[in-house]
C-alpha cells in the first residue's frame, strides 16, 4: 500500500473493499488504480453514487480551489466544507503546485498567495463570474 496517497483516496479504497473491486468499477485496470495519487476526477461522480460519500470528501482539493477561485479565504473555505484551516490550506498548496507545474488546463503563471484570496472589487458578482461576462470584469477591474 502506497502511503503518498491522498486519504480521501484511502476512503474510496476502503468502500470498494480493494483497488481490484475499484477498477472493475470504474472500468480501468488495477495498475491504473494502483498508480493513483487522487482519484481522477472524470471519476468522481461514479464514485459518489456507487459510494454514498459526497463528492467533496472524495476530491477536496476540486471544490477548495473553486472557492478560492471565488475569492474566500482559507478560513472561510473551511468553515464552509467543515474542515481544518490546516487541511485547506494543505490542499490549496497542493492545487497551486501543480498549476504552476502547468498539471491542469487552466494553469496560470501568476497565482494568488496562499495566505491572501484574490482582491475582487464589491461590484464582482456571481454573474460575473461566467466566461460571458469576461469583458464586464476586465472592465470592472479597471476602475
Amino acid at each position: 500500500m502506497r502511503l503518498d496517497r491522498d486519504p480521501c483516496l484511502f476512503e474510496v479504497l476502503k468502500r470498494y473493499g480493494n483497488a481490484t473491486r475499484l477498477a472493475e468499477a470504474l472500468n480501468v485496470s488495477k495498475q491504473a488504480v494502483s498508480s493513483w495519487n487522487l482519484l481522477p476526477a472524470r471519476h468522481v461522480r461514479q464514485v459518489s453514487i456507487e459510494t454514498g460519500l459526497h463528492p467533496y470528501r472524495i476530491r477536496p482539493d476540486l471544490y477548495i480551489e473553486g472557492f478560492w477561485n471565488m475569492g474566500f479565504n482559507t478560513a472561510e473555505i473551511a468553515e464552509k466544507m467543515k474542515l481544518k484551516e490546516p487541511v485547506v490550506d494543505r490542499y490549496l498548496q497542493v492545487v497551486l503546485a501543480r498549476r504552476r507545474a502547468g498539471e491542469n488546463d487552466n494553469s496560470c503563471a501568476a497565482l494568488p498567495p496562499v495566505s491572501k484570496p484574490p482582491l475582487r472589487s464589491e461590484e464582482h458578482t456571481s454573474e460575473l463570474q461566467s466566461r460571458l461576462h469576461l469583458v464586464c470584469r476586465l472592465l470592472l477591474e479597471k476602475k
